[in-house]
């Protein structure tokens, strides 16, 4: 029986008043051979009964077809190139009023679905789960579990209230098709089409929100290269999507947003990298001075939010990892904000995807100019006032 049978069957025991809207399912897999059959499963599985569950093997060279199909997957094979591209060569296929897409190592909760639709049908036009990894066994998933436990347990919640979603995940979100065709699709032109379109949705008046309750469950790096790389590519598609889009100047609720989570990414990771420095020299009776107490309030009501969404097992299990992973990343989220915006170098391409290497544009001339003019009036500028004092 494939998933358009088992839909079907579902739909003949859901009486039609409970049906407002049908849902297709639409997963990019590259080399997904260990994980698609259980992402396919998780769809089948869904409260909410199903249009279409397509699967893009998108440039396999592994048994991905096969183990998609014998999932009971609709499988289509292309050469996309990237995760947008993929997922626009299996949206003439959709012929529901809904699309779910959802990445090739990721499952959904039963209720996913039928949560995300109760979102839509409340006058959304797209919106995404909550995330959590699959388990807390590495060094990498409790450094996310917290990451996202976090994320779930307010960030998202207040970004609700401001109206401004900072992005619909790419692991899993859902989108009335109509729009979605109105957009043109996933948008190919970043390397992070979900910040993108995101944006994109903002930017045309419509509304989007956060499904609690719902949730993803991801499947997270085992090395800290691919860490580092999958980080570095979030980052410098946020920092891509905030410019094309004009973000933080759309009004003040996305101001608020787009300030707090450069706050957040920065200072964040640079005042955990500071922490032991601090400490070895100041003690821990001076712990009350580490970036205020501010700081140290906002990172204690941080880890009691995660420990409402994970328990404190969990969370504390998962601390060092974060605290570790965290102190690293840092500084380096730091860097690659001002290589995108101050130094005019992006990323195009990242190690981890189709065996691509990081390829990043080179600084123009005129960026050049414009920097050495701005670090030559800084100059002056000291020297006068050095001066002036003297």
């Amino acid at each position: 029986m494939n998933a358009c049978t088992k839909a079907s069957d579902a739909r003949e025991r859901t009486p039609a008043g409970e049906r407002p809207m049908t849902v297709s399912v639409v997963i990019p897999a590259h080399n997904e051979e260990a994980t698609i059959r259980e992402t396919v499963a998780s769809c089948l599985a869904q409260t909410y009964p199903l249009e279409q569950v397509i699967v893009v093997a998108d440039n396999c060279t592994d048994s991905t077809v096969e183990c998609a199909r014998a999932a009971g997957a609709i499988v289509i094979e292309g050469k996309g190139g990237s995760k947008a591209a993929a997922q626009n060569m299996a949206l003439p296929l959709v012929t529901s009023a809904l699309v779910v897409a959802l990445d090739g190592d990721a499952t959904l909760s039963a209720d996913a679905v039928a949560l995300m639709v109760d979102t839509i049908d409340a006058g959304a036009v797209g919106t995404c789960p909550a995330a959590l990894p699959g388990d807390t066994d590495t060094t990498y998933s409790r450094y996310r579990t917290l990451y996202h436990a976090i994320s779930n347990g307010w960030v998202r919640k207040l970004q609700d209230v401001l109206g401004r979603q900072m992005v619909l995940s790419g692991m899993a979100n859902c989108h009335r098709m109509d729009v979605l065709r109105q957009c043109g699709g996933f948008p190919e032109d970043n390397i992070t089409e979900d910040f993108n379109l995101t944006w994109m949705l903002h930017r045309r008046g419509h509304r989007v929100a956060f499904t609690e309750g719902a949730f993803v469950y991801t499947r997270e790096p085992t090395s800290l290269r691919e860490l580092l790389s999958q980080v570095h590519r979030w980052t410098s598609g946020f920092a891509q999507s905030m410019v094309k889009h004009r973000a933080p100047l759309h009004d003040a609720s996305s101001f608020v947003v787009v300030a707090t989570q450069v706050v957040d990414g920065v200072v964040g990771g640079l005042a955990t990298f500071s922490f032991v420095p601090f400490i070895a020299r100041h003690g821990v009776k001076a712990l009350w001075r580490w970036w205020s107490v501010l700081w140290v309030v906002v990172s204690a009501a941080s880890l009691g939010v995660a420990v409402r969404q994970v328990g404190w097992r969990t969370a504390l299990k998962c601390l060092p990892s974060w605290f570790v992973l965290q102190t690293l990343i840092g500084p380096l989220t730091a860097w690659w904000l001002v290589r995108e915006w101050v130094l005019g170098k992006h990323l195009l391409s990242w190690t981890g995807r189709h065996g691509l290497k990081a390829d990043i544009t080179p600084m123009t001339a005129r960026r050049k100019l414009l920097l050495f003019g701005c670090a030559a009036a800084a100059g002056v500028a000291a020297l006068v006032n050095r001066r002036t004092r003297r």
